[in-house]
């Protein structure tokens, strides 16, 4: 597996390896300690002048040291101005392979959602032939689910293990991150196909989508297949309710790795961290964990599919109302500092908490999350961590609404992806391992997104930890 990170965005267009940036910056150092000899070399010459003996036996030596030490300086000078350059030439590379990236990134994406609409025009008109055909098969279908879904208990769950099944089987091309781009890119496209069936021009498609006001996006095709799919009883909300399942005291959090550590795995799905000091406001972590049920029909557990529609649509999950509840349980307010980490459905919900305006987000800690069409401030620091073999970061489209400090990491660069899962690189397990090498990153965003992770927890003298579990009401 590789540990070798790659570092962008956070409001600069650098794009490059941790190693890149890591030797800049040791090339930076260098060049400060060889001006910083330059200089004492000076001051030892000018000394060593002024004090030159009368006697002509030692002045021929010293004439001769000061040549030297002149020499000394003419070469460590040289040795300054050609660090320079090769630091520099670092930085100027990351540079350009940044600005390449996005503006290849920016002409993919126009070139997939004009083709999308071009496509969606021809498919509307093929449509118009074979539509009395389409409408029973689709009628059938629905009736199908919905009774087979009242009728047999387990047939839901039956659909669910047999697409896992299905997707272990094709763990290969799913893992693939030439697949994945491909995925994030068309996932923003649908809307433009959809525009383009709709019969409109594609000067008004682009108009409508990212690049011109962005009325059309993921969240509104997001949006109409949920409302499709609660037709038939999929996919549809339902009241809340929170309640704390443990209680205890640890200490304020330390690092990224740390913090992915803390992220609920079991039967808590929230967990709280209030810091507390004399004379201070309480200041709170919240870590929120990942989609734990995968079926299209709405149980008890909100964090589930149809949470993960909701979100993507733009509308409050049952997952986000959750963490609301809980967030006013644990006596978080619109003015108590927050730092939120949360992994895959649990990052959905962190990053459209810092955009919702109504907590005071100091930092925010996502792995792998489909959060890229969320509008997250750009005053809040954001470390995104997504695997470039993950398809679930891929399904929240393009990094086109914010700028993280974007950090990603291919799991499975040295080998295939093990049999078990459908998507391993999207285990939890691995991303911790990708926070342990964030940590151990010295690249300058990173080091300045963490120096204001650990300002929140400073000074506290108490940590009071609560776990919550919420459940979904009939």
């Amino acid at each position: 597996m590789s540990d070798d990170l790659v570092v962008g965005g956070g409001g600069s267009i650098a794009v490059a390896t941790v190693t890149l940036f890591a030797q800049a910056q040791r090339l930076e150092r260098l060049e400060r300690n060889l001006e910083e000899c330059v200089r004492t070399l000076g001051a030892m010459d000018a000394a060593a002048a002024s004090r030159l003996p009368g006697t002509a036996d030692c002045r021929p030596a010293l004439e001769q040291a000061a040549r030297g030490i002149d020499d000394a300086r003419a070469l460590l000078g040289l040795a300054v101005v050609r660090t320079g350059h090769l630091a520099a030439g670092l930085q100027l590379s990351a540079n350009v392979y940044g600005a390449g990236e996005s503006a290849l990134a920016a002409l993919g994406e126009r070139l997939a959602g004009d083709f999308a609409a071009g496509l969606g025009f021809l498919a509307a008109r093929l449509g118009l032939v074979l539509a009395p055909g389409l409408l029973v098969a689709s009628s059938r279908a629905a009736l199908a689910y919905a009774v087979a879904s009242t009728v047999i208990p387990d047939a839901t769950r039956r659909g669910t293990d047999a697409a896992e099944r299905w997707g272990v089987g094709q763990r290969a091309i799913l893992s693939d991150p030439r697949f994945v781009q491909f995925a994030r890119v068309s996932i923003v496209s649908v809307d433009e196909f959809a525009a383009g069936a709709a019969g409109l021009p594609l000067p008004v498609v682009r108009m409508l989508g990212d690049d011109g006001i962005g009325i059309l996006g993921i969240d509104t095709t997001v949006g109409a297949v949920a409302a499709g799919a609660s037709v038939v009883g999929a996919l549809r909300e339902t009241p809340i309710r929170i309640a704390p399942v443990a209680r205890g005291t640890s200490t304020r959090a330390d690092g990224f790795a740390d913090r992915a550590a803390r992220v609920p795995s079991g039967r808590a799905q929230v967990r709280i961290d209030q810091y507390s000091a004399p004379g201070q406001p309480d200041r709170f972590e919240v870590y929120l964990g990942g989609t734990a049920d995968f079926s299209p029909t709405s149980g008890t557990e909100p964090w589930d599919l149809t949470s993960n529609i909701s979100a993507l649509s733009g509308e409050p999950s049952g997952a986000y109302r959750a963490v609301a509840d809980v967030l006013n349980h644990a006596g978080v307010g619109a003015q108590s500092p927050l730092v939120v980490t949360g992994y895959s459905q649990g990052g959905l919900v962190a990053a459209q908490l810092a955009a919702s305006g109504d907590y005071d987000v100091r930092a925010l800690f996502t792995l792998g999350a489909p959060s890229g069409q969320v509008d997250v401030p750009r005053d809040v620091p954001w470390v995104a961590v997504e695997h470039t073999d993950d398809l679930v970061p891929a399904l929240g489209g393009t990094w086109a609404r914010a700028d993280p400090v974007l950090v990603r990491r291919e799991v499975f660069s040295d080998g295939p992806p093990p049999p078990e899962l459908a998507v391993p690189a999207h285990a939890a397990e691995h991303y911790r391992a990708t926070a342990k090498f964030i940590d151990a990153a010295n690249e300058r965003r990173l080091l300045a997104a963490g120096a204001e992770f650990d300002a929140v927890g400073r000074g506290a003298e108490r940590v009071e930890t609560t776990w919550y579990r919420a459940w979904r009401a009939p």
